[in-house]
């Protein structure tokens, strides 16, 4: 059978401090708020490959980005980048579905290298992933979704962003038939330099240049509510708190 699925997302990003490592420490002169709307269609085919149902997804992000720092800011409002991803699914039984695919991001968004404020990277991104849901009893649910991110080079800057691991997890526990209350989170963590012209990106701290290569990372928990209603509808509604952040905004 096919299967369509449609999705929107919301998200809400609000940071007032930038960590950046070099500087020992936050910079809290900043403020940066984003806003997206995120439609995506996913579908699942009949055919089989590697045992596996074969399908795909598209998403297209609406952004309104605002930044202030250092006594500049911006704002911008237009379509960001468009995402979309080949995938294979495996349903290992009624307990369990593994997942996996490989995104590519594409930059169609709007970016000016003199703006504080952009809705796109300008630069394509490469992501393999992998993900599976896991049922071990009849009301609880574990979830992970497992990427690498390959960043290629902004050519307006010449610049390109180190790669990057980062996983999803959630777990959650059915207290009614339409109310299924949990936690999830993320975690990020840049496993390479950035660099520009190839070189390895150098900053200043204390008065000295520091060869950290800007990587960053971030860890971030939250509280997450799913009720379901009608016959194919649901919802979530998550609010995530941002930890052991470097050389990036802290939300």
């Amino acid at each position: 059978d096919h299967m369509f699925a449609f999705n929107v997302y919301y998200n809400h990003y609000e940071a007032r401090k930038l960590n950046i490592s070099s500087f020992g420490g936050k910079v809290s002169d900043v403020k940066i708020s984003s806003d997206a709307i995120i439609p995506r269609l996913d579908y699942l085919s009949p055919l089989r490959i590697f045992g596996g149902r074969l399908g795909g997804y598209i998403a297209q992000p609406y952004l309104r980005q605002r930044v202030a720092a250092f006594g500049l800011s911006d704002e911008r409002e237009s379509m960001g980048d468009t995402t979309f991803a080949p995938i294979i699914l495996w349903d290992m039984g009624k307990d369990l579905t593994l997942a996996a695919a490989v995104e590519v991001t594409v930059p169609t968004g709007k970016y000016d290298a003199e703006r504080l404020a952009n809705t796109s990277n300008n630069f394509y991104t490469y992501k393999p992933l992998f993900s599976f849901t896991w049922l071990p009893t009849e009301r609880t649910e574990l979830s992970l979704k497992a990427t690498y991110s390959f960043n290629m080079e902004n050519h307006d800057t010449d610049y390109r962003s180190g790669q990057i691991f980062h996983f999803d997890y959630s777990a959650s526990y059915r207290v009614t038939d339409n109310l299924r209350l949990g936690l999830n989170g993320y975690y990020l963590k840049q496993t390479t330099d950035d660099k520009q012209n190839g070189e390895t990106v150098r900053v200043f701290g204390f008065g000295e240049e520091v060869d950290d290569g800007v990587r960053g990372q971030v860890f971030a928990i939250c509280p997450a509510v799913h009720p379901t209603f009608l016959k194919y509808a649901s919802a979530e509604i998550r609010w995530a708190k941002e930890f052991d952040v470097e050389n990036r905004p802290e939300g």
